[in-house]
């Protein structure tokens, strides 16, 4: 993210789609690592507490970032995709199937991202002074 069109952007705005982007790869790993290595299975890195740290930190940090964008530009496409994310966490939660956990995980991962593309798409075309 050195190019120009980014230097705009905040440390928190690029910790926030990093964040998204590894639960996104974090969840679609899962299956792939439990079909090659089922011992993985159990690790620390797919354990509920990580998990949930991770559902949490993005969803915290997204609201956060886009509420702030959103009080200046009064864009809600980002909240709306924010909001399909925190959706598909409940319905994930509520649902409980293990089997198919990893489309949920992807899903969130996804709306996440797309909720800060659309929020970076409504910056760099605002003429106001973003600070």
């Amino acid at each position: 993210m050195s190019n120009k069109k980014y230097k705009h952007l905040l440390p928190a705005e690029k910790v926030g789609v990093f964040l998204s982007l590894l639960c996104a790869i974090h969840c679609l790993a899962l299956p792939i690592i439990l079909f090659v290595a089922p011992y993985l299975a159990s690790s620390f890195a797919f354990s509920v507490t990580v998990e949930w740290i991770l559902v949490v930190v993005s969803f915290g940090m997204a609201l956060l970032l886009l509420w702030q964008d959103f009080r200046k530009h009064r864009k809600p496409m980002p909240l709306y995709f924010l909001g399909i994310g925190v959706l598909i966490k409940l319905v994930d939660t509520l649902v409980g199937l293990k089997s198919i956990e990893w489309v949920f995980g992807l899903s969130l991962g996804v709306f996440i991202t797309l909720a800060y593309w659309y929020n970076y798409k409504h910056k760099t075309a605002c003429t106001c002074k973003i600070s």
